[in-house]
């Protein structure tokens, strides 16, 4: 990987009104220096804040819970949870479950920190719950694998306690949120057994029949995601990152990857893959409460996604989607300023400077992406002109024969509007605008692209959604015009 070029931006919140007027006067006279973002897929921990946006019950909700009072087959309670889901005064009450399944190394957390990222710069109130991280808090970091064994029935007992325990504090989570806003909790473990599995249900299904009665709870659903994975070389460099982590702090690599690997054979030899049939846990079940069940399956790191049961849970769609977009391609995201801190546009030769600086570095080509603008698509050009570095083979590494590089003027890469939203809104654009216009043409692009690419800002809020779709943040609040995001080391680079 290239060397990392990161900025400092000035985090602080700010009244809406200052970020959407600043004068050339308080700017100064500025300065030729640029600096540059290196983004990469790091996990980051995840605050307990929230967003809350209340909102009374509707006309319409309050009826349908007259309605679902009476005793119902659970068809028909199902039924009703969709009706109350699809109500646009209830739309945005909805809690999901989200169950991780797999084997060690599969790339569950990995998934869980992209999901957990995206959804939160959307706006909802996400959170993880780390079995893992539980148990090492108990005092069991850098257990033996013995400990993961099924014919330690022992330490099968305490495992099992450890992940309800996780369980009930995510549902206790999702209990507590404010009225009117969605959630989702991911519980983060192996769950690789059917018992787990099916403890891990009956306990929701408990927390679905307790908030069916209760007006300030929202319907609740359960989503299993499964990772599943079979390519020797994903497999191996997963293993190589787990070394990495609590358990393997100060051992030796040889003998904490032997370990490891006899921790993954005592997991293979319990693990009972998700079968469709366990979506239908509700069906046996006369309720008032209904808890749909769905699954989302990933093969190799993104190579194939199957869906079941999922079409009618509208937190769930952009979820789906970012997994649809994401793959385990190693490259680089480079965020470059368009202009310096006067307002003045670089010249475009500064970007073909820094375009084939990187490319020899990587030794392939880089995808660029630039804003709407005159001055982005006069850099646009110029860098569309820069020849293809060759590789030692005489043809540009990670690139399919005959693609040249990709470089694209987007529109919805532009800066918030102070005059009005992109969408002809008198008010001026907030930063939930700014991510819903960038979300599907920008982000998720971005998570689609194979190679290395060099995103041209052409303002501080556009760096700053990237820095959090990428890395993360302690704090987002998009409802309310601003976005919180962690400081980071400072290093610039002079054109």
């Amino acid at each position: 990987m290239a060397s990392c070029f990161s900025a400092c931006w000035p985090w602080a919140k700010r009244p809406a009104s200052a970020q959407r007027r600043t004068s050339t006067d308080s700017r100064g006279k500025g300065s030729n220096r640029q600096s540059f973002f290196n983004l990469s897929h790091t996990k980051k921990t995840e605050g307990n804040k929230s967003n809350a946006i209340p909102k009374g019950p509707s006309v319409l909700d309050k009826v349908l819970r007259v309605v679902g009072s009476r005793k119902e087959e659970p068809l028909a309670a199902m039924s009703e949870w969709m009706e109350k889901t699809a109500d646009p005064q209830v739309v945005s009450r909805e809690a999901i479950i989200l169950v991780l399944v797999g084997l060690p190394a599969r790339g569950k957390s990995f998934i869980c920190g992209a999901v957990v990222r995206h959804l939160k710069l959307l706006g909802v109130r996400v959170r993880s719950f780390n079995a893992g991280e539980l148990r090492r808090e108990t005092g069991k970091a850098g257990i033996e694998a013995d400990f993961f064994s099924s014919s330690n029935l022992e330490a099968f007992k305490e495992r099992e306690r450890l992940a309800m325990l996780c369980c009930q504090r995510l549902l206790e989570w999702i209990q507590a949120a404010p009225p009117g806003t969605s959630s989702i909790g991911i519980l983060d473990a192996t769950n690789t057994t059917l018992l787990r599995r099916q403890r891990v249900l009956e306990t929701c299904f408990a927390a679905a029949q307790e908030a069916h009665h209760d007006e300030k709870s929202a319907p609740l659903r359960v989503i299993f995601l499964e990772s599943l994975c079979s390519d020797p070389k994903i497999l191996q460099d997963n293993y190589q990152m787990k070394l990495s982590n609590d358990d393997y702090k100060g051992a030796e690599s040889s003998a904490a990857l032997d370990d490891f690997k006899k921790r993954v054979e005592a997991y293979e030899a319990q693990y009972e893959p998700l079968q469709e049939g366990e979506l239908d846990f509700t069906q046996n079940r006369p309720s008032d409460a209904a808890m749909p069940v769905g699954s989302v399956q990933i093969y190799d790191g993104g190579q194939k996604i199957t869906c079941c049961r999922t079409g009618s849970s509208l937190v769930a769609a952009p979820l789906i989607s970012l997994l649809h977009a994401m793959h385990l391609t190693r490259r680089q995201i480079l965020l470059a300023p368009e202009s310096n801190s006067a307002g003045q546009g670089l010249p475009p030769q500064s970007f073909v400077e820094i375009l084939k600086n990187e490319e020899e570095k990587e030794g392939r080509i880089m995808d660029v992406i630039c804003g709407a603008s005159k001055h982005a698509v006069r850099i646009a050009q110029e860098l569309s002109k820069v020849p293809s570095v060759p590789s030692a083979s005489g043809v540009a590494a990670g690139a399919p024969r005959g693609r040249p590089r990709c470089v694209l003027n987007l529109r919805a890469l532009q800066g918030r509007s102070a005059d009005g939203a992109a969408d002809g809104a008198a008010t001026a654009e907030s930063y939930a605008d700014l991510v819903r216009r960038m979300r599907v043409e920008v982000l998720l692009l971005l998570e689609r692209l194979p190679r290395s690419v060099l995103v041209i800002c052409p303002g501080e809020d556009v760096r700053r959604v990237l820095f959090a779709h990428f890395c993360g943040c302690s704090e987002v609040d998009v409802n309310h015009g601003t976005l919180g995001c962690p400081s980071v080391t400072t290093t610039s680079k002079t054109l």
